[in-house]
């Protein structure tokens, strides 16, 4: 099978089984309501509002963490910020992505590299399997440049050492547990951008540098 398809495949599945939990839980709240006799409106009518956020917030974080982007142009960090929050709004973690980072007077990025931020966060939330937080932080070195830094932190954090070999360019086949470290790979890639790691006990820094006068 070509590899671009069983990519594309594998990740339809995953988008469909994190979309199934909060579209779910408002066909619910909706069957809940059309009972007769149930007393309970005000908690049903919660459960959608409360799950429609959250499937909204996915989807317009999908978007931009796997949908096509322009070749060119500057993001709006402040903007994407906030969806990125969304996306963890009624989750066991808290991002840190401080407004002095998404300052476009300090560093700006193109929305490539906002892409590859996005499926950083991927990575790193599913680190996280009891919850934590998750820090944001934007720079450049003297060389200009670009370093993106994405940390977790957490108790117990879940990082598979195949992890370091496809982000070193090994040859490791796609499957459905690292398709996404492989897309991540290769949107690393189209920037001519590197990964770094560093793992501890309860740390995950995950660091991105690109050469300057890339997108």
């Amino acid at each position: 099978m070509n590899e671009n398809i069983h990519l594309a495949e594998l990740l339809c599945t995953r988008l469909c089984h994190d979309l199934t939990g909060p579209i779910g839980a408002v066909n619910n709240g909706a069957e809940f309501l059309s009972e007769e006799g149930f007393d309970l409106q005000n908690q049903a009518v919660d459960l959608i509002v409360s799950s429609a956020f959250s499937a909204v917030s996915r989807l317009q974080f999908y978007r931009m963490a796997y949908g096509n982007v322009k070749d060119h142009g500057e993001a709006n960090l402040a903007e994407k910020q906030k969806t990125a929050a969304d996306y963890f709004v009624g989750s066991k973690i808290v991002l840190d992505w401080p407004e002095t980072h998404t300052d476009a007077a300090s560093i700006s990025i193109s929305l490539k590299m906002l892409r590859l931020i996005y499926n950083l966060l991927i990575i790193t939330s599913s680190a996280l399997i009891r919850g934590g937080a998750i820090s944001v932080r934007l720079d450049k070195d003297d060389l200009s440049r670009k370093i993106i830094t994405v940390t977790a932190k957490g108790a117990n954090l879940k990082w598979d050492s195949e992890a370091e070999k496809i982000f070193s360019g090994a040859d490791c086949e796609v499957n459905t547990k690292n398709v996404q470290l492989h897309l991540t790979k290769k949107y690393a890639d189209d920037l001519r951008a590197t990964i770094e790691w560093r793992v501890g006990a309860e740390e995950l820094v995950l660091q991105v540098t690109q050469p300057p006068g890339d997108q």
